[in-house]
């Protein structure tokens, strides 16, 4: 089969489409024919080698670690064949070819009403966004601030916390201030200053921080907050550590994923999705995400 992705870490002069064998059954995964899978910031570390020692790699590996398609085998009995299904790939298998391995435990079905691309969207940036905001105990009446509003993890967790009955502080580039806006948060324009900006537009106290962008920006973010437990980054676990925060920690199960995807289905979160490549231009995909500034979600289909 083909796949997208890398025989070597490197630049992004390593990818190519790579003739591979099928993965075939194993136990406690599911083989899927893939339909879409989701792209994120995390797979241009890993095949850059900056996630090494944490991320499983097996070369040849294709890029994605979330993918969405039909069941061609699950030896555990859980899923039937032709089961529209999602979920995160197993370890040292990628998402980006003809077919792909999920966790079983980490494998949901798709909904009605929720289509292949939004719910490959799921496990990683839906995903992170639903248990940080857990993890911050966020509800009605908090004030949540959302650094990097516009990416993958903080348009959905603007989303979230809305529907948790939070109030939120989106801070985000100017040109993607529309999009913060329509998915419920107060937009503060990112860049120097933008501590004042948020203090001027935050409806109270700021009780719960999120942040995607790290650096200089989380260390101002903790000065917002009166309990510096409230903070949770994805960026830099350990600068928030510093600073009485932490980063956090994933549940990956398909309960949560089924949890998120029925909140998608009854129109509670819609997920973001910037572009939607074809399989043949994965290359331009991997380089949308590449770049930094894509919004929300970057999806590539069969």
């Amino acid at each position: 089969m083909q796949i997208y992705g890398f025989e070597r870490y490197g630049a992004a002069d390593v990818e190519a489409y790579l003739e591979v064998p099928s993965p075939g059954p194993r136990e406690g995964a599911v083989l899927v024919d893939v339909r879409a899978a989701g792209l994120n910031p995390a797979d241009i570390k890993v095949r850059s080698g900056q996630r090494q020692g944490t991320v499983p790699v097996a070369f040849p590996m294709a890029m994605g670690r979330e993918a969405a398609g039909t069941v061609v085998n699950d030896p555990s009995g859980t899923f039937a064949p032709g089961t529209p299904v999602f979920g995160s790939c197993a370890a040292g298998v990628g998402a980006l070819g003809e077919q792909t391995v999920l966790e079983l435990v980490q494998t949901a079905v798709v909904p009605d009403g929720v289509s292949v691309e939004q719910a490959a969207c799921i496990p990683v940036a839906l995903g992170t966004a639903w248990d940080a905001l857990h993890e911050l105990r966020v509800g009605a009446g908090d004030t949540v601030l959302v650094l990097g509003a516009g990416g993958g993890v903080g348009i959905h967790a603007v989303q979230l916390a809305r529907h948790l009955g939070a109030q939120v502080v989106g801070v985000a580039s100017a040109q993607k201030g529309p999009h913060v806006k329509e998915a419920g948060a107060v937009h503060v324009p990112s860049g120097e200053g933008w501590v004042e900006r948020v203090r001027r537009a935050a409806p109270g106290p700021v009780d719960a921080v999120l942040d995607t962008v790290g650096g200089l920006v989380l260390t101002e973010a903790a000065a917002l907050l009166g309990d510096p437990g409230r903070l949770r980054s994805v960026a830099a676990p350990a600068t928030a550590q510093e600073v009485g925060g932490s980063g956090v920690t994933r549940r990956r199960t398909g309960a949560v994923y089924a949890e998120i995807a029925q909140l998608v289905g009854q129109g509670a979160l819609r997920p973001v999705i910037s572009a939607t490549y074809p399989f043949e231009r994965a290359g331009e995909a991997t380089a949308a995400v590449a770049g930094g500034h894509a919004l929300g979600k970057v999806v590539v289909t069969a």
